[in-house]
């Protein structure tokens, strides 16, 4: 009977379970934030204030939509926040900034009065005192710090019962307490650091290196995905990513601005050199074929404007296609390294109107191997933006790394670093220690809010009085709007004593009086980099331009360099190992195919023409007579070979110069040894030995006789002649001997 009891317990749970389902689901999500599982999204758009001050408002606004994203209607939803205690260590910074941190202090839920069907979305607004009022009405806010912050979304599913279907987690950063009525007295301030922290902000300006190639003198072509799109036209458009960073800077730093000193712009030289031949006009390639880009107005007004932003501030130039540096290193290729750095510096010398910063080197992901390090020696970096997390302490270095230190040679393997890695100026570069913290926080791209996890995140480190060093990612895809409350709020801890703005060159250049480390290469790292499949594409097609640019002659007629044809072929190749690829192997795969391609089609412009019939030597000394097409804007010196073939014994031409767009008949000695037709394999190469063109099989016919099938002719009519003869003879015996 017992049995029977719990067997009956047990269906009646599974039975509670199914129809349960949607809401256990959602209640096992809980403490997270959006999860792909959800049912509901909380879709922020504004948080007020972002830092709170003693003059603020009393009030937390938030504001945003709650999206169904399921497959069954929503009732019964309701909204609240919750907090948990201010941070006090790096760990729960941390963690809060992971979304980890527990909200044990709650306020009413507000409910909102719509059910969701499956795909509807209703805007909501909630407003929460910060302290004050009865029980789960405010925040309870009553000391000055960082408190993580959640956005509580819950609600009842069809088939399931009430539970969370969604969270933000949020940092909000609490510089003092405002009066919780008015005509009250203000709560207690956050306590200044005996001195302010040291802030440098890099902010950067890159894109993805779309451009395509294409041949020197036609316009600038950009590769798109989807057709009718032209996506850096709507980066750089009203409202654009590229649009609201930059404005972003011109908003919040001003020229003269006190802000202005801690920060310098990152920029990426090819996206400089794209806009800039976008503003006379361009293409973009789509799956449905070749279109006019729409952009260039555009481009002209965001250079434009870039240049006046920059006018008199730090600008920090990124190598060219923001290539890859450490993958450039493994595979060998340093003089794509150096070409990369040089080239950066020298557009955005040339096209901005400054004089860039240079010798301080901001890899990606902030992590460098050793190879690379001594590379970025050699190539005269003294300073080199470096994540803690990708360094090593040497052996007998026991205090904690300072914001700048020593970098002597280590290895990824081990924890035993060696001796100082050095350069061609005698000095390895030092480490600029980047906040990984504030870097983490900015990051995030799961929150819509964006910058206020970084705004907490720096209020937590200036409280410390620690020097922050705040870089945003490369490509980093945030709203303008969130770019300029990050810079807002990096402007009001200024005005309030808790930074101070600190120059990056000046930082460059401090001499380190902290630890003394070495350089670390995580495993995650390598995986995320170029592949070697691709550095390996690249290499070959490296050596077939430096044996091309042996190759190639100024002709005067075409008056066209070498380089100015070579060139950009050469720095194409930079954008098939670009950061922007890393993760993305297919994309560098792709990017690298397509340069590849077009270092083929330069290469099949100088061939052999193929004769339209048959060539028929009439003796056996008679030569060929070969004719080679360049249809290059430059002369090539070119060399020509034929196959061993049996009966024809070819010369030697030596090297020919075959002038720019034109043809050329090559006289090549030969001998034929027998007569009938064969054939024989023509190729053309360049002096080093890269080929040219597509090989030729030449079709011949010799009607020559050799010396032997002379003499065998002539010994034949001599025979011939002695049997007539001979006959003769007999006849005149005969008529003799008859008559």
């Amino acid at each position: 009977m017992r049995y029977r009891l719990h067997r009956g317990a047990a269906a009646v749970l599974v039975m509670v379970l199914i129809l349960l389902g949607p809401g256990v689901a959602a209640a096992q999500t809980m403490g997270q934030p959006d999860r792909p599982n959800v049912l509901a999204r909380l879709e922020l758009s504004s948080v007020s204030p972002r830092m709170v001050t003693a003059s603020s408002a009393a009030v937390l606004r938030v504001t945003g939509t709650v999206v169904n994203i399921g497959d069954r209607s929503i009732t019964k939803l309701a909204i609240r926040l919750q907090r948990d205690e201010p941070i006090t260590s790096d760990d729960a910074a941390a963690r809060a900034v992971a979304g980890d941190a527990e909200a044990p202090h709650v306020t009413r839920f507000q409910p909102l009065p719509v059910d969701l069907a499956p795909g509807q979305s209703s805007p909501f607004t909630l407003e929460v005192p910060l302290r004050g009022g009865t029980d789960l009405e405010s925040l309870e806010i009553t000391q000055p710090g960082v408190y993580p912050v959640l956005v509580n979304l819950n609600g009842k599913p069809d088939f399931g019962g009430v539970a969370r279907l969604a969270s933000v987690p949020l940092l909000l950063p609490v510089l003092g307490i405002p009066p919780a009525r008015p005509g009250e007295p203000p709560g207690p301030v956050l306590a200044q650091p005996s001195q302010p922290a040291p802030l440098t902000v890099l902010w950067p300006l890159a894109a993805a290196p779309d451009r395509l190639p294409s041949e020197p003198s036609d316009p600038v072509l950009l590769h798109s995905d989807r057709a009718g799109t032209d996506p850096l036209a709507a980066d750089i458009a009203p409202g654009g990513r590229l649009d609201g960073l930059l404005g972003a800077l011109e908003q919040a730093v001003p020229p003269g601005s006190p802000l202005g000193a801690a920060v310098c712009v990152a920029v990426d030289p090819l996206l400089l050199e794209t806009l800039d031949g976008m503003g006379h006009g361009y293409r973009v390639s789509h799956p449905g074929g070749i279109s006019d880009g729409t952009g260039a107005r555009d481009a002209r007004t965001w250079l434009d404007r870039l240049r006046g932003a920059v006018q008199g501030r730090c600008v920090l130039p990124l190598p060219y296609a923001d290539a890859d540096l450490v993958a450039l290193s493994r595979a060998g290729l340093t003089d794509l390294e150096a070409l990369a750095t040089s080239t950066g510096a020298r557009l955005v010398g040339d096209l901005l109107g400054v004089q860039p910063l240079t010798g301080v080197s901001w890899p990606v992901g902030q992590m460098l191997d050793e190879r690379t390090l001594a590379d970025l020696t050699a190539l005269q970096t003294h300073a080199v933006l470096l994540d803690p997390r990708g360094i090593i302490l040497a052996p007998a270095t026991t205090p904690a790394p300072a914001d700048v230190v020593s970098l002597v040679g280590g290895s990824s393997s081990t924890t035993n670093p060696g001796i100082a890695i050095p350069g061609s100026h005698g000095a390895t570069p030092v480490g600029v220690l980047v906040d990984p913290l504030v870097s983490s926080a900015l990051a995030s791209t799961t929150n819509p809010l964006s910058t206020q996890d970084g705004l907490g995140a720096l209020a937590y480190r200036a409280a410390s009085g620690r020097p922050v060093m705040l870089v945003p990612p490369r490509r980093w895809q945030v709203r303008g709007t969130e770019a300029t409350a990050l810079l807002i709020g990096a402007r009001q801890l200024l005005a309030a004593g808790f930074v101070a703005p600190r120059e990056l060159p000046t930082l460059a250049s401090t001499r380190p009086a902290g630890a003394t480390v070495a350089v670390t290469y995580p495993p995650q790292a390598g995986a995320e980099e170029i592949p070697p499949s691709v550095t390996a594409e690249v290499q070959r097609d490296r050596n077939v331009l430096r044996d091309l640019q042996v190759a190639t002659v100024l002709d005067p007629a075409a008056n066209l360099r070498p380089a100015a044809l070579l060139d950009p072929l050469r720095l194409g190749l930079l954008r098939g190992v670009s950061a922007a690829w890393r993760g993305l192997p297919s994309r560098a795969a792709l990017v690298t195919s397509e340069e590849s391609s077009r270092l083929d089609e330069l290469r099949r412009s100088v061939r052999i023409v193929q004769p339209p019939g048959t060539y028929s030597l009439a003796a056996s000394d008679s030569p060929l007579l070969i004719t080679v097409s360049n249809e290059l804007p430059v002369g090539m010196q070119v060399q020509l070979s034929l196959s061993d073939t049996a009966g024809l014994r070819s010369g030697e031409v030596g090297l020919q110069l075959v002038p720019a767009r034109s043809t050329r008949q090559l006289v090549i000695p030969a001998k034929v040894s027998r007569a009938g037709q064969f054939s024989v394999d023509a190729r053309l190469s360049t002096p080093g030995g890269t080929p040219l063109g597509e090989p030729s099989t030449l079709q011949l016919r010799s009607t020559a006789f050799s010396r032997v099938t002379v003499a065998l002719t002539a010994g034949a009519g001599a025979a011939l002649v002695l049997l007539v003869a001979r006959r003769l003879v007999r006849r005149v015996r005969r008529r003799r001997e008859v008559g």
